[in-house]
């Protein structure tokens, strides 16, 4: 008894040679060479099975822009946002395969020529879905597996909820203000307005961590030049240098709150809240 995937198969043998039989022949695609084609499908069907996702599972965990956060509480949030559209996506998928056999249902008690086409355009279209349909359940469970681990390293509770993320905010924005800075000031020698008003908007004064990145970078050349080039900064030192700026600005937020008129950033009966102690 033939299995889906050989249905499949043969019924791609059929449909390809219906249209060289309509077309009248190609000039370059002779029976010979369809049938090399043919013959090699079965291994591309198998391949096929590794492009069921967007990225790879490294593409996605580690050069994902929110990943690359400085929060963990964000890194949660990405994985969970991942899932959720994947997870969309498998709801849509469900409902159109049971319209699909209610059509194909129809189309098998109407019997005439046109309905047994939908019928082959249908089930095709079924077929081919189920890669797509596996890339998704792969990326759920990428996502799930990337979920646990970040809670696991972080020592996260299973019951964190937006007090948490909130109270990690203000570290998180002073890392990405500070590693833009980096960035800017390596490319260009100088910073971006955007980066000098993100600053800004954390109470951090754009010269003032011009410095503090000017001396960092001044620290790794050093090392870089009294090493001969033996030794590199890693990425590490820079992590480093981002967990000292927020020890050294972590209040700085606060003038900016005087000047805007804000008491309390966090309005907790607007949070939510899983835990039982509040």
């Amino acid at each position: 008894m033939l299995g889906q995937t050989d249905k499949h198969n043969n019924s791609l043998v059929n449909r390809y040679k219906d249209i060289e039989v309509w077309v009248g022949g190609m000039p370059t695609i002779n029976t010979q060479k369809l049938a090399t084609i043919l013959s090699d499908m079965p291994m591309i069907d198998r391949a096929i099975q590794t492009t069921g996702r967007k990225n790879t599972q490294t593409t996605s965990q580690l050069m994902s822009l929110t990943m690359m956060c400085d929060s963990p509480y964000r890194r949660l949030r990405q994985c969970l946002a991942q899932i959720d559209t994947k997870r969309n996506a498998l709801n849509s998928a469900y409902f159109t395969h049971k319209k699909a056999l209610v059509n194909i249902a129809k189309w098998k008690d109407k019997g005439d020529a046109m309905s047994l086409v939908k019928i082959e355009e249908a089930e095709s279209q079924l077929t081919a879905s189920r890669n797509t349909i596996e890339g998704a359940l792969k990326e759920i469970g990428m996502y799930q597996e990337a979920y646990k681990e970040i809670m696991e390293t972080n020592n996260i509770p299973a019951d964190w909820d937006e007090v948490d993320v909130e109270k990690e905010e203000i570290a998180h924005h002073i890392r990405m203000a500070f590693r833009n800075c980096h960035k800017d000031l390596i490319q260009n020698g100088c910073m971006n307005m955007g980066t000098m008003e993100y600053l800004e908007q954390y109470g951090i004064h754009p010269m003032t961590a011009r410095a503090f990145v000017m001396k960092y970078v001044d620290d790794c050349d050093k090392l870089i030049q009294n090493s001969n080039g033996k030794q590199m900064p890693s990425v590490t030192s820079l992590y480093d240098f981002l967990d000292r700026m927020v020890d050294e600005f972590k209040d700085a937020h606060k003038e900016v709150m005087k000047r805007i008129g804000i008491k309390t950033l966090m309005k907790e009966e607007y949070l939510f809240m899983d835990k039982q102690s509040g």
